[in-house]
C-alpha cells in the first residue's frame, strides 16, 4: 500500500505537470496561430507590394531609357535651332527698317485716305439732297403746269361770261327806264277807272240782292214741283211694299214666338249646368296649383331628405370619431399635463435639457458587413416582395436565391440570410448628422458599430432573413417564417465613435435613445373580402297605396368588402323599386324584409321571409346561404356574420357597414434594457419589469376595439400614435439612457395567421415626448331633418264637358208703314232782274324787265414752285494710293523635343520579418519534447512540436481488481501574452512622371481584416413591416427604436 501511495503521488505530481504544460503549450499555440495570421497577412501584402514593385520597375527603366534618348535629341535640335535664330535675327533687321519706312507712308497715306474718303461721303450726300430736292421741285412743277392749264381754261370762260354780262346789263337797264314810263300812265288811266267802278258796283250790288230773291223763290218753286211728284210716286210704292213685307212677317212672328218658347226652357238648363262647370273649372285650378306646387316642393323635400339621409350617416359616423377623439384627447392631456406638471416624470423632462445624443437621421452613410457570407440575390429578394411581411418568409428561399459575395451596395440596404447562433457586426461610416456633446461642445459622431446576435427563429430550419438598413438610425428589420411558436430574438450593442476613431464611453454621457412602436396585438384585423352578402329587399307603399318591395346590393359595381388603414369600407345607398312610383317619408317609411336562408339539398334558397321594424339587421356569409336578420348567425361554433345592413327608414337611404373581425395570432414586441435606464413616458401603454428588465406593452395597444385608447395606425378620420408626426407617438414608447449599449429585441408570434414573425427595430435619439394636444375636438352638428310637405287633397282628376249654349231665335222685324210726302206748289212761279252793264277796266302797259344779271368772278392763277439750290461738292479724280507692306522674314520653328521628368526610382517593399516562434514550456519527464522549428521565407513557420509526457499508468490499488479509465480534457491556460506584431515595409515612393502606384501600407491589428466594399448606388429604401390585403387590416408589426425625421416615417409599418 505505501508503494502505491509513492507511485500515485508521483502519478499524479506527473498528470499536473502534464495538464499545466498542456495548458501552456495551447495558449503559446494559439498565440503563434495569431501571430502567424498576421505574418501570413504581411506576407501576403508583402508579395503583392513587390509585385507592383516589379512591374512599377521594369515600366521605370523602360521609360528611363526613352527619357535618355530625349536629352540626347534635345541637345542636337537646340544647336541647329541656335544657327537658324541667327539667320532670322540678320533678316528681321533688315525687315524692321523697311517696316520702319512703311509705318510712315502708311501715315501719310491714312491721312489722304481720310480726307479723299470724308470728300467721296460728303459729295454722295451732297447727291443724294440734290436728287431728293429736285424730284421734290420737279413733282411741284408738275402740279403747277396742271394747275396753270386749269387756270387759263377758267380764264378764257370766265372772258366768255364778262362779255354776256354787260350785253345783258345794257338790256336790263333799258327795259328799267321803258318799265318806269309805262307806270306813269297807267297809272292815270287807273284813277278814271276806278271812278266808273265805283258806280257800277253800286248799281251792281243792288243788281245781286234782287237777283239773290228771284233766285231764292225760283229754287223753292222748282224744288217744290219735283218734290210733289217724286212724293207722290214713292208714296204709292212705298204703300204696296209695307203690304207685302207685313204679310211675310206676320207668318215669321209666328214661329218665331214658338221658338222662343223653346230657347227660353234651354237657356235656362244651360245656365244651371254652365255655373255649375263654372265652379268645377275653379276647384280644379286651384287642385292643379295645389298640386303642382306640392311637386316642387316633393321634389324638394326629396332632394333634402336624400341629402339629410347621408348628412345623417355623416353626422353618426362623425359622432363616433368624435366621441373616440374626445377620449383619445383627454388622454393626450392628461399625459402632457403629467409631463408638464409631475415630477415623477423629471427624467423624460430632462431628455429636452440633458440629451447629449444627437442621432436621428444619416442618409449618406455607407457600411461594411463582417460575419456575414449568405446574401440574398436582387432577384430573390423582388421574389419574395409581395409584401412587406411576406418578404421576410424564410422557407420560400432557394438554394439559388444566396450568393456567397453582396450584390448590393454600401450605401443601400443589405438583404442577408440568417441563422440562429450567427454573431455579425455592422459598421456605419460617412456620418455626418450626429453627434455627442460634451459640456457645450459637440463631437461629431463619425462612426457607429452595432454588434448583432440572433438568438432565436421560429423557423423549422432555425435560418431568417434580414435587412441590414442603409441608414444606422433605421437600424435593422429580422424575421422569419412561424414554424414553431418561438420569437424573433436579436441582441445588438451599440457603440459610437469620434473622428478619430475612439469609442465613446456612454456611462460618461447622457445618450438617451427611444424605445418607440413597441407594437402587442392579440390579433390582426380582417373583414371577409372573399364573401358578400346578400342584397337586402325592402317594402313601401307606392302613390297610389299598393305595398311594393325594392332592393339593394352594395356590391353590385364589382367591388368587395374591404379594410383600409384600420377603417372598414362602409357603402350606401337607396333602394331599387323599378317602374313602381314610390316615395319615402315619414308617412310612408321603408321597412326591413328579414330573409332566411336553408339548403334544399343542392343550394341554399329562401324559405322564409319576414317584414321587421328594426332599422339594423346582420347579414351573414354563406355558412347560413347569406340570410339576413337580426340573428347573430354562427356556423360550426364559429362567427358566420359578414356585416349589417342599417336603414333610415324616413329617408330611405341605406348603409352596409362590413364587420371588423381578428385573429386570434397575438403578436408582442419587447425590448430587454439590461443594464440601461429605464425612462417612463406618461400614460404609455409601455411598461418596464424591473425583474426581467423587458420594456413592453402587457395589453393590445393596436386597436380601440380590444381596449387601446388609440389604433396603432391612422385612418382617414383618426390618428394613430405608431407615427413619429403623431402627438400620440408617446403611447407606444419610452426612453432609454444608455449605460453599455447593450439590448435584446423580441417579438412572439406572427404578424398574422400564416404570415412570418417580423420586428423591424430603429435605434435613434427621437424619445416621443407627449405634446400639448391643443383645443379638444369638436362636437359634430346634427343636421336637422326635412318636414315632408303635406299632399294635397285632390277631388276633380278630369273636368267634365264644357255645357253647350243654347242659340236664341232671331226675332223677325216687322215693316215700319212709311210717311206720305204731302208737297203744295203755288200757281205761278217768280220773275228775274235785269242786270247792270259793268264798266272796261283800263289795260296797263306790262314791261317784261328781266332779273340782274350775275357778274362772273376772275379765276386766279397759281404760283410756280421755286427751284432748289444745289450743293456743288468737287471730289478729286483719283484715290490716293497705299503704300506696300514689306513681308517680314518667317522666323525658324524650332524643332521641340518633349523630354518628360526624370522617373524616380523604385524603392522595393522591405520584406516582413517573420514572427519569433513561441518557446514553449519544458517540463523533465521522460523525453525532452522537441522545440519548435521558426518558419524561413518562404515557407511558413512550422508550428512548435507539443510536448510530450509520458505518465505511467495509475497504479493498482491492492484493493482495486481493475485500473481506472482516465479520461482526458485539453484545458487552456488564461493569461495575456505581449503578441510580436511584424514591422510593416515602408512605403514606396511615387514617382513624378509616369506614376507609380504607392506600395501597400501594412498596418498592425490582430483582428479579422475588414471587407472592402466597392462603390455603390444609394437606394435606401425604409423597410415596412406590415402588409395590407383584402383580408387582414394593415397592423403595425415591427416594434422600432424610433428615428427622428418625418421621411423615415413616411413608410409607416403596416401588418398583414
Amino acid at each position: 500500500m505505501e508503494e502505491y501511495n509513492t507511485q500515485k503521488l508521483t502519478y499524479d505530481s506527473k498528470v499536473a505537470e502534464k495538464a499545466a504544460a498542456d495548458a501552456a503549450n495551447a495558449k503559446s499555440e494559439a498565440d503563434y496561430k495569431v501571430q502567424l495570421a498576421v505574418y501570413e497577412t504581411a506576407k501576403k501584402n508583402y508579395e503583392a507590394a513587390m509585385a507592383q514593385y516589379s512591374k512599377d520597375k521594369a515600366k521605370y527603366d523602360a521609360e528611363k531609357e526613352a527619357y535618355d534618348a530625349k536629352v540626347v535629341e534635345k541637345v542636337r535640335t537646340e544647336i541647329e535651332n541656335k544657327a537658324a535664330q541667327e539667320q532670322y535675327e540678320k533678316d528681321l533687321a533688315t525687315y524692321n527698317a523697311a517696316y520702319e519706312k512703311y509705318q510712315t507712308d502708311l501715315a501719310a497715306y491714312k491721312t489722304a485716305k481720310a480726307a479723299y474718303d470724308a470728300k467721296v461721303a460728303e459729295k454722295a450726300a451732297a447727291d443724294a439732297a440734290n436728287a431728293k430736292a429736285k424730284a421734290k421741285y420737279d413733282a411741284e412743277m408738275v402740279t403747277y403746269e396742271a394747275a396753270l392749264s386749269e387756270y387759263k381754261t377758267n380764264k378764257a370762260l370766265y372772258d366768255a361770261a364778262l362779255a354776256e354780262y354787260n350785253t345783258k346789263k345794257a338790256a336790263y337797264d333799258a327795259k328799267v327806264a321803258e318799265k318806269t314810263q309805262a307806270e306813269i300812265t297807267d297809272k292815270a288811266a287807273q284813277e278814271q277807272y276806278e271812278k266808273d267802278l265805283a258806280a257800277y258796283n253800286t248799281a251792281y250790288e243792288k243788281y245781286q240782292t234782287d237777283l239773290a230773291a228771284y233766285k231764292t223763290a225760283k229754287a223753292a218753286y222748282d224744288a217744290k214741283v219735283v218734290e210733289k211728284a217724286a212724293a207722290d210716286a214713292a208714296n204709292a210704292e212705298a204703300k204696296a211694299k209695307y203690304d207685302a213685307e207685313m204679310a211675310v212677317y206676320n207668318t215669321a212672328k209666328a214661329q218665331y214666338d214658338k221658338d222662343l218658347q223653346e230657347y227660353q226652357a234651354k237657356k235656362a238648363q244651360y245656365d244651371k249646368d254652365k255655373a255649375a262647370y263654372d265652379q268645377l273649372v275653379v276647384i280644379k285650378a286651384e287642385e292643379d296649383a295645389a298640386k303642382a306646387k306640392y311637386e316642387v316642393e316633393l321634389a324638394k323635400y326629396n332632394v333634402d331628405l336624400e341629402q339629410y339621409g347621408k348628412d345623417f350617416a355623416t353626422y353618426q359616423t362623425k359622432l363616433a370619431e368624435y366621441q373616440t377623439a374626445l377620449a383619445q384627447y383627454k388622454d393626450a392631456k392628461v399625459a402632457y399635463d403629467k409631463y408638464m406638471n409631475d415630477n415623477g416624470f423629471q427624467d423624460l423632462k430632462d431628455v429636452e435639457t440633458v440629451q447629449d445624443l444627437t442621432f436621428q437621421r444619416e442618409g449618406g452613410a455607407i457600411h461594411t458587413i463582417n460575419g456575414i457570407s449568405a446574401y440574398l440575390t436582387r432577384d430573390a429578394q423582388a421574389r419574395l416582395n409581395t409584401s412587406n411581411v411576406h418578404q421576410y418568409d424564410s422557407n420560400k428561399l432557394e438554394a439559388s436565391d444566396i450568393v456567397a459575395t453582396s450584390p448590393w451596395a454600401n450605401n443601400e440596404t443589405e438583404f442577408i440570410q440568417i441563422k440562429e447562433g450567427d454573431k455579425f457586426v455592422v459598421t456605419y461610416d460617412n456620418l455626418n448628422q450626429s453627434s455627442m456633446r460634451e459640456n457645450t461642445d459637440m463631437h461629431p459622431i463619425k462612426r457607429v458599430i452595432y454588434r448583432y446576435e440572433i438568438l432565436t427563429l421560429p423557423s423549422n430550419d432555425g435560418k431568417g432573413i434580414a435587412a441590414v438598413s442603409s441608414d444606422p438610425t433605421v437600424t435593422l428589420t429580422v424575421g422569419a417564417s412561424t414554424d414553431q411558436n418561438k420569437p424573433v430574438k436579436v441582441a445588438v450593442d451599440v457603440e459610437f465613435y469620434d473622428g478619430n476613431g475612439n469609442k465613446f464611453d456612454l456611462t460618461q454621457y447622457n445618450a438617451i435613445v427611444a424605445l418607440n412602436s413597441l407594437n402587442h396585438w392579440t390579433g390582426a384585423s380582417y373583414v371577409d373580402s372573399g364573401d358578400k352578402p346578400r342584397a337586402l329587399t325592402v317594402e313601401a307603399k307606392d302613390k297610389n297605396g299598393n305595398t311594393v318591395r325594392g332592393t339593394w346590393n352594395p356590391y353590385a359595381d364589382g367591388s368587395s368588402m374591404s379594410i383600409e388603414n384600420n377603417a372598414v369600407v362602409v357603402k350606401n345607398g337607396t333602394a331599387d323599386f323599378g317602374t313602381a312610383d314610390v316615395t319615402i317619408s315619414a308617412e310612408n317609411p321603408i321597412k326591413i324584409v328579414a330573409q332566411k336562408a336553408t339548403w334544399n339539398g343542392s343550394e341554399f334558397t329562401v324559405s322564409e321571409e319576414t317584414i321587421i321594424d328594426a332599422t339594423s339587421v346582420n347579414a351573414s356569409g354563406a355558412g347560413n346561404g347569406h340570410s339576413i336578420g337580426t340573428d347573430e348567425f354562427t356556423f360550426d361554433g364559429k362567427d358566420d356574420v359578414i356585416g349589417s345592413y342599417t336603414i333610415d327608414s324616413t329617408s330611405g337611404r341605406i348603409i352596409f357597414t362590413p364587420k371588423k373581425k381578428f385573429e386570434n395570432v397575438e403578436h408582442q414586441e419587447s425590448v430587454n434594457v439590461g443594464n440601461n435606464k429605464y425612462i417612463p413616458i406618461p400614460n404609455s401603454s409601455v411598461s418596464y419589469d424591473s425583474a426581467t428588465k423587458e420594456v413592453t406593452s402587457f395589453k393590445d395597444n393596436q386597436y380601440i376595439e380590444h381596449g387601446s385608447i388609440f389604433n396603432g395606425e391612422s385612418s382617414t378620420t383618426l390618428e394613430g400614435w405608431d407615427n413619429p408626426s403623431s402627438p400620440y407617438l408617446y403611447y407606444g414608447g419610452a426612453g432609454l439612457k444608455m449605460a453599455d449599449g447593450h439590448l435584446v429585441f423580441t417579438a412572439n408570434g406572427a404578424n398574422a395567421a400564416g404570415q412570418p414573425t417580423v420586428y423591424w427595430f430603429a435605434i435613434n435619439s427621437n424619445v416621443g415626448i407627449p405634446k400639448n394636444p391643443g383645443e379638444a375636438p369638436k362636437e359634430p352638428t346634427a343636421p336637422e331633418e326635412p318636414k315632408a310637405p303635406t299632399p294635397p287633397t285632390i277631388t276633380l282628376e278630369v273636368l267634365p264637358a264644357v255645357p253647350t249654349e243654347p242659340t236664341p231665335p232671331t226675332a223677325p222685324t216687322a215693316p215700319t208703314e212709311p210717311n206720305y210726302t204731302v208737297v203744295t206748289v203755288d200757281a205761278e212761279g217768280p220773275k228775274a232782274p235785269t242786270e247792270p252793264k259793268a264798266p272796261t277796266p283800263p289795260t296797263p302797259t306790262v314791261v317784261e324787265v328781266p332779273a340782274e344779271p350775275s357778274k362772273p368772278e376772275e379765276p386766279k392763277a397759281s404760283t410756280p414752285p421755286t427751284e432748289p439750290n444745289y450743293t456743288v461738292v468737287t471730289v478729286d479724280g483719283e484715290a490716293p494710293k497705299a503704300p506696300t507692306e514689306p513681308k517680314a522674314p518667317t522666323p525658324p520653328t524650332p524643332v521641340l523635343v518633349e523630354v518628360p521628368a526624370e522617373p524616380r526610382k523604385i524603392t522595393a517593399p522591405v520584406e516582413p520579418k517573420a514572427p519569433t516562434p513561441p518557446t514553449p514550456v519544458v517540463v523533465e519527464v521522460p523525453g525532452e519534447p522537441t522545440k519548435p522549428t521558426p518558419p524561413t521565407e518562404p515557407k511558413a513557420p512550422t508550428p512548435p512540436t507539443m510536448v510530450t509526457v509520458n505518465v505511467p499508468n495509475k497504479p493498482v490499488s491492492p484493493k482495486e481488481l481493475v485500473a481506472p479509465k482516465v479520461k482526458w480534457h485539453k484545458n487552456y491556460l488564461v493569461e495575456r501574452v505581449t503578441r510580436p506584431v511584424p514591422t510593416p515595409p515602408p512605403t514606396p515612393q511615387k514617382p513624378k512622371t509616369p506614376g507609380t502606384p504607392t506600395g501597400p501600407s501594412v498596418t498592425p491589428t490582430s483582428s479579422v481584416v475588414a471587407k472592402q466594399e466597392t462603390e455603390r448606388t444609394n437606394s435606401a429604401v425604409l423597410p415596412e413591416t406590415g402588409d395590407s390585403n383584402q383580408k387582414l387590416a394593415s397592423v403595425t408589426g415591427l416594434g422600432f427604436l424610433s428615428m427622428a425625421i418625418t421621411g423615415l416615417w413616411s413608410a409607416r409599418k403596416r401588418k398583414h
